[in-house]
């Protein structure tokens, strides 16, 4: 492959999957592909802090009653009291990294490929 993205998947999974998936991604990527991680949940980021920044994003591009709409729904359903209780994965700059390097990748952060600049995305070439 030339290309992998994966976006918004990190925090929903353990480290070790994540490990695994990163260690598949080098086994699949041509020796000049690129990875791109993003939406990566830095620890100090909170689900207000997500919310904020979904709400701002919605009233610059015009669905703002359907973001508050949503956000209401989700705060009923069975998503968030799993998220309350099983939490999210959240990874440092660091770590994410030295995630990267452990599965034969050089990366560096990039900006946020998602609308939220509190989280963190990755661009990763092959070591």
């Amino acid at each position: 492959m030339d290309l992998v993205i994966m976006h918004s998947v990190a925090q929903y999974l353990s480290s070790q999957e994540l490990d695994g998936l990163l260690s598949s991604f080098h086994r699949l990527l041509k020796d000049d592909g690129r990875l791109i991680v993003g939406d990566v949940v830095p620890p100090d980021v909170s689900a207000l802090t997500d919310a904020l920044a979904l709400l701002r994003f919605a009233a610059a591009n015009g669905f703002l009653i359907a973001a508050v709409f949503g956000l209401a729904r989700t705060l009923l359903s069975p998503y968030w009291r799993l998220r309350s209780r099983l939490g999210l994965k959240r990874y440092s700059e660091p770590a994410m990294l030295a995630k990267f390097a452990a599965a034969g990748f050089s990366a560096r952060r990039v900006p946020n490929i998602g609308h939220n600049p509190a989280r963190m995305s990755f661009l990763a070439r092959r070591s």
